[in-house]
């Protein structure tokens, strides 16, 4: 293993990476990269060839290479089998930890949520929700509703709690077979962008345009038959 700086055009992608990133969080990698630089290593091994394949980082090299950069910071992990190739990219594109919701939430505060919209995978409402998770919601607890809480001995007009959104989506668990996980996450991705589903989170995008190829594709057969 050694660390280095290469061109990162001369660095190839793997044909297994399964991660795919939307066009909207494409754009968000490329704000962080020029609000922070190139701060995190791209993983490569070496080919019997001798080219140099990215086994974990591709994203951030396509976006150094849009960005006009020269040399992007490398760890070059030498001439691993395909095997162990695999693993380690699975283990560089994994999540161990878990967020601690509070401390998460009070890091957040410090910050511009704008900033962190524009370079995080996440929406502004995602955002409120981690910095409300500190703030205690009296409405939501299980309180008398006869107990007076400000102490005053007036019955003062209380305003109807403003109605709740309706559900607009519902969560779906679902598995494919590995040899098609990529296909199915590319076609979901080019769909998003090519009929603009872009206007929600990122799971809502890819569920409406999951929606829209198979509903599609049912309209096509029944026209057919």
């Amino acid at each position: 293993m050694k660390f280095e700086e290469l061109d990162p055009r001369s660095i190839e992608p793997s044909p297994w990476n399964a991660n795919v990133v939307s066009h909207e969080n494409e754009e968000k990698l490329r704000a962080s990269i020029e609000r922070h630089g190139m701060f995190k290593p791209i993983l490569v091994r070496v080919l019997d060839n001798g080219a140099i394949q990215c086994i974990g980082g591709w994203h951030r090299c396509e976006q150094a290479i849009e960005l006009g950069y020269a040399k992007v910071p490398v760890v070059n992990l030498g001439a691993i089998d395909d095997e162990r190739a695999k693993e380690i990219s699975l283990a560089d594109n994994a999540r161990y930890g878990i967020d601690d919701t509070l401390k998460l939430s009070g890091l957040l505060e410090d910050l511009d949520a704008s900033v962190v919209a524009s370079i995080m995978p996440w929406t502004h409402r995602d955002i409120e929700a981690l910095t409300a998770s500190i703030a205690v919601n009296i409405d939501d607890l299980d309180l008398d509703p006869n107990i007076d809480l400000t102490g005053g001995d007036e019955d003062d007009e209380r305003e109807a709690p403003a109605p709740k959104a309706p559900k607009t989506h519902q969560l779906l668990k679902f598995r494919v077979p590995i040899g098609d996980a990529q296909r199915i996450s590319a076609l979901i991705a080019e769909t998003m962008r090519e009929e603009g589903f872009t206007a929600a989170d990122d799971m809502s995008n890819a569920g409406e345009a999951l929606a829209y190829l198979l509903l599609n594709e049912s309209e096509d057969a029944d026209a057919v038959s």
